[in-house]
């Protein structure tokens, strides 16, 4: 039986989210799939998988050097929305991100900052 094509849902919750590392006082704003109604949920799967990428894989981004450098136990998260649909979510995040001129965001927005020595 040849695959169905499904059309994919435009009209899912989204969560946009803020970390705070504690002892730098920067911040980073993200998102991400909401998962049924469970927001703060998704926020924390979502944490988990960018402490993974720092800790195990070992990725090269300034957010991922923060959590290596001061440990997961020393960042603050936050729900800041829930919003209804992928393109009003994206736009939320970029509007926040600008808005606080987040370093550890600039790398998703296509701008590289210079990162601190490798820790």
């Amino acid at each position: 039986m040849p695959p169905r094509n499904r059309k994919h849902r435009s009209d899912r919750n989204h969560v946009v989210y803020r970390l705070t590392c504690i002892p730098t006082g920067e911040v980073y704003y993200g998102l991400t799939v909401a998962r049924g109604r469970a927001f703060k949920k998704s926020m924390m799967t979502r944490w988990k998988h960018h402490v993974r990428n720092a800790l195990k894989y070992e990725k090269k981004t300034i957010l991922y050097d923060r959590i290596r450098e001061h440990g997961p136990e020393a960042w603050r998260f936050e729900v800041m929305e829930v919003v209804r649909g992928k393109q009003p979510a994206h736009d939320l995040e970029l509007s926040l991100i600008k808005d606080a001129s987040s370093a550890l965001n600039m790398e998703g927005l296509g701008r590289k900052k210079k990162r601190a020595a490798a820790v």
